[in-house]
């Protein structure tokens, strides 16, 4: 016992401290739909890549079926030690690639830890490489992304 409170003094003079084994979700459940912008068809095969950065990291990697759709299960984490406040951001990066198209990124943060809340983003368009994508149109369609994974995380 004495070990536990060691281990806990330094967290307790910033925020709350609780030894007991817990469990902290690293990624909520997401899913999505990848869709060429040039055809508006379903994007078979693309590669999806999901990178989770907090007080640790964690990679994902699926591919889109027949239909163009993806999912990530929720995952979870085991910690001995809950903090109750200052716990530390969570960053997630979405990247959509497929060969012959362009990679979309789609980046957002939690302030304190992943959120749990499942997460359906609005359909994902590939611009195909020949095809020259605009500043304007690339932030608004990464923003679109953003704002939506946002809104469902909180």
């Amino acid at each position: 016992m004495a070990h536990l409170a060691i281990s806990c003094a330094a967290p307790l003079i910033f925020s709350a401290c609780v030894p007991y084994p817990h469990s902290v979700t690293r990624n909520p459940a997401i899913e999505g739909r990848v869709l060429s912008a040039e055809t508006g068809q379903a994007m078979v095969g693309a590669r999806i890549e999901l990178n989770i950065g907090s007080d640790e990291s964690w990679r994902y990697e699926t591919r889109s079926d027949a239909e163009g759709r993806f999912a990530f299960d929720e995952h979870n984490d085991y910690r001995l030690f809950a903090l109750l406040a200052d716990a530390p951001r969570c960053g997630t990066t979405l990247s959509i690639s497929a060969p012959g198209y362009q990679t979309r990124h789609c980046i957002w943060m939690n302030m304190h830890w992943c959120s749990s809340t499942p997460i359906k983003l609005p359909p994902i368009t590939l611009q195909p490489k020949h095809i020259a994508v605009s500043q304007e149109d690339s932030t608004e369609d990464l923003w679109r992304c953003i704002e939506s994974a946002k809104e469902q995380a909180h």
